[in-house]
Formats: structure tokens, sequence, C-alpha cells
């Protein structure tokens, strides 16, 4: 067995978090002969903490906080963040179970520029509606541009100009605004007034948004009910519970819209459902009614309830608002009239990624931690070796390799060897980080042969003997 080099001094630090301290690690090798290297998490870069800056709960929420202690991200100006490498994991996660339904109903990724020239926006109109949220800005020709809020104008001209046939639609491009790795862009801006709760509220977003291109209005309906189902499919693949809800078309615009939302007391906005019928209208939508009055779909004596909910997504019908006013039109197949063109039917459908990661850690922690979900937890398992002793050391390097054998934890393991802090520490940070499961090597292994391992979302403790912990870890999932 190879010994791992004693790490050096790690100095975690941020505006609001300053910690200096050098780690002592267990004799593990951090690789075996023609495998990849085993995760140690004294040489990744976690600045996790007890408390956070006194100054930054006053005006934030449980999710905030919580990604703050559990070192996910760190606040560069107000309403404006660092994701580091453990909250970046879990936002990949969220954002490869969106590429795969987007794929999954044809749409191709593209990206598109953050930095938007005025004139489009003039157009539209929204220049001017949209108001003092839009980052405006010029350059050195007095020239007008915005920072992307979305992408409306943008598509649609970029459609205009190279869709001109009905052979060429139906068309579905999304984009995720998160960091593009061929081009270092995709992030949106709103000039919030009052930047609140992290990322549930900032100025600086991410999120996945798509458009639909479509020939007729039945097809374009068609289309939306499609991608609403994809985003079922995406927010069950997450694992927590959602609600879909009637939505006023906004300043988007458009003639039918949802909104997908976590229901949350943290959450801004309010959502109005019958038990009876399934109806669920957003504030807006639902203008008039409050919590006790009875339900006009149906008129069942049952009292129409309400709740808080943190909205993560929000689908739009747009008919050809946008393709009308910059000509995105096309040859139709059965033209009417000589040279006929019409304009494309379109939608669009946007999901807050940044926020998406937030209001999972606000609706799902406890007093311990955060409780995610498997399928987007940072690392799904973390080996604790209790004891700096070579029969342990031995048996950490085992059960990694077992466990990542299976395809379901490959690459989602990490041994916490920071042996220089107690465990009771690193088990604090385990739960505070949120691990689907914390597996402890300690004395009931030595003096008993079975390994302690955790659930964290229950607190139950097992005690398994080392070759089946991979199967019961991955059968209590699936």
């Amino acid at each position: 067995m190879s010994t791992y080099n004693t790490i050096r001094s790690s100095r975690f630090c941020s505006r609001s978090i300053s910690r200096h301290y050098t780690h002592e690690s267990l004799r593990c090798s951090s690789s075996t002969a023609g495998s990849s290297p085993r995760t140690l998490l004294s040489q990744l870069f976690l600045p996790t903490a007890k408390e956070v800056h006194e100054g930054t709960s006053k005006h934030t929420g449980q999710s905030h906080r919580l990604m703050i202690r559990a070192g996910l991200i760190r606040q560069s100006s107000s309403g404006i963040f660092s994701f580091l490498p453990f909250g970046l994991r879990s936002l990949r996660k969220v954002e490869k179970i969106i590429d795969e339904e987007m794929e999954s109903i044809g749409a191709q990724k593209l990206s598109l520029p953050i930095l938007l020239n005025a004139n489009s926006w003039r157009q539209t109109g929204r220049w001017e509606t949209v108001g003092s949220e839009l980052f405006r800005l010029k350059d050195r020709k007095q020239s007008e541009f915005c920072l992307a809020p979305t992408h409306e104008e943008e598509i649609t001209l970029l459609v205009a100009e190279e869709i001109s046939s009905y052979r060429q639609l139906p068309l579905r491009l999304y984009q995720i605004g998160e960091y593009n790795h061929a081009y270092g862009q995709g992030r949106k801006y709103r000039d919030e007034m009052r930047p609140r709760s992290g990322l549930l509220r900032g100025r600086e977003f991410m999120m996945k948004d798509l458009y639909t291109f479509d020939k007729t209005e039945e097809a374009s309906m068609n289309t939306y009910e499609e991608v609403v189902d994809a985003y079922k499919r995406i927010f069950s693949r997450i694992g927590l519970p959602y609600v879909v809800a009637e939505a006023d078309t906004g300043n988007i615009g458009g003639t039918t819209s949802h909104e997908f939302h976590f229901q949350s007391e943290a959450g801004e906005d309010v959502v109005f459902s019958c038990s009876n019928c399934g109806y669920m209208a957003n504030e807006e939508r639902a203008y008039g009614i409050k919590a006790g009055d009875l339900c006009t779909r149906c008129s069942a004596d049952i009292p129409i309830t309400s709740s808080r909910a943190i909205e993560v997504g929000h689908t739009f019908l747009l008919g050809t608002k946008y393709s009308s006013v910059l000509k995105a039109e096309f040859t139709p197949e059965d033209p009417v009239t000589p040279g006929e063109r019409r304009p494309m039917q379109m939608g669009c459908y946007g999901l807050g990624l940044s926020r998406i990661v937030a209001a999972i850690v606000e609706t799902s922690h406890d007093e311990h931690g955060i409780v995610w979900p498997f399928s987007v937890a940072p690392y799904r398992v973390c080996i604790v070796p209790g004891l700096k002793d070579v029969k342990v050391s031995d048996t950490v390097e085992r059960l990694y390799d077992m466990l990542n054998d299976k395809k379901e934890l490959k690459g989602e393991i990490v041994i916490d060897d920071r042996m220089g802090f107690s465990l009771g520490h690193r088990l604090k940070d385990a739960e505070l980080v949120g691990y689907s499961w914390i597996i402890v090597l300690g004395k009931n292994f030595l003096e008993g042969g079975k390994i302690e391992v955790q659930d964290r979302k229950t607190r139950q403790k097992n005690y398994i003997e080392i070759d089946s912990v991979g199967d019961y870890v991955v059968n209590e999932y699936s």
C-alpha cells in the first residue's frame, strides 16, 4: 500500500468566512495502478463553515445560508455569486438531466450572445416596457445594448435569417445559460431593485431557454404539450415534489402560460388550488380569487386553498407576437396567394438552473444541513475513516474501489481523509454538505467487522458487511 503524502496547509477564505488549518491525512493511497485517482476531500476546495457572516442572515433565506456554510457558493456583490466546485457539480447534474430531456424531444443546443443590440428590442416594444430591470449600456460609438435577461428577439432574428420554407419546420432550439464551454458565456442579467434570498432573486442567473417554431397553431400547441411533459420528467428525475400552475403571460406575451413551482414558505409566489378538480393558478392568473372562495371551475363545495411557492420554470405559447414583428416567416406548403409567407408559430420555455439548485436546498434541508436528492447531490457517498489504522486505511481503499465499480456511483465517492479533524467534526461537515450516504469506519468496524452506513435523508444507520455495501446503497435509491 502506497502512502498518501500529507497535504500542504490549505487556506479557505471568502469575504465572509476565513479559516486556515493544516490537514493531517489518513495513510490512504489516492490511486491504484491503471485506475482513476481516488477522490480525497483534503485535495478539494470545500470551504465549509459553522456559521455565516453575522450580516448575511438579515436578508437571506435558508438556502443562501446553507449554500454558503456548505461551501457551494460565495457572494461577489449584491445579487451576484460564484459557484464553487461542489455547487457546480450539483448544477452540472441538473443541466445533464435537462440536456437529456431536451434531446428526447428533438431540441438542439446552441449558444446566444449575452450582449444584445437595442434595435430588435425596440421593434418588439420591450425596450420601453421592460423598464429599469434591464441592464442598459452604450459602446464607444454610443450604440445601445442590453445584458440579456432573455432571448426572444435574438433567436427570432436568427431564425428569420436562416429559415424560409415549411420544409425546415418544426424547429426547436435551446441554450443553457451557464458557463458555455466553447465560448465562456451564457449567464443572464436582471437589474433587481432589491436582490435577496441568494440565488433565488439575483442580478445574474443561469437559465435553460427553449424556443420552438412551428407551421400552424395546432402544431405549436402539440409542441407546447410535449415540452410541458418533458418538464414534468425533468422535475420527476430531480426527485422533489412540484406543482404546475396556470400563469399570466406578463411582458413575455403570448396566449397560454404555465409555471412550475416547488412549494415552500420561503417562496415569493402564491398559488391557488382546488383539491377537487386539480385547478391551480398563480396569483396573477387567479386575479380576484382568495383562499376560502369556492372553485369556479368545478363548482364543488370545497374552498380554494393557497400556498407559497418558488417558481423554477415557465412555459409560454407565444403565437406570432415576435415572428410577425421580426419577420420570421416561411413559405407554406399550401399558399393561398402566389409568394405568400406566413409568420411562424412560436413558443418559449424557461428553466432557472441556479434557482432550481437553490430551491432544492430551500425545500430539502433539516437542522443538520442539506438533504440533496440522490440525482443531484454533489457527491453521493462520503467515506469517513474514524481511526488512523492500517486495517481501516486498507478497507477504505477497497471499499472505495468496490463502490466506484457501480455505474450509479462511479465518480460519486469522496474520502474524508482530513484526520487532523475529529470524527465528530467531519460527520457534521458530511451532514451539512448533504452526501446521500455517509459511511463510517470506526471502532464498530475494528471490533465487529461491519461498516456503518447512514442514509442522509432518514439519518438511519445500518451496520453492513463490506461486500454488501455497494448493493445496499444502490438498491435503496433505485
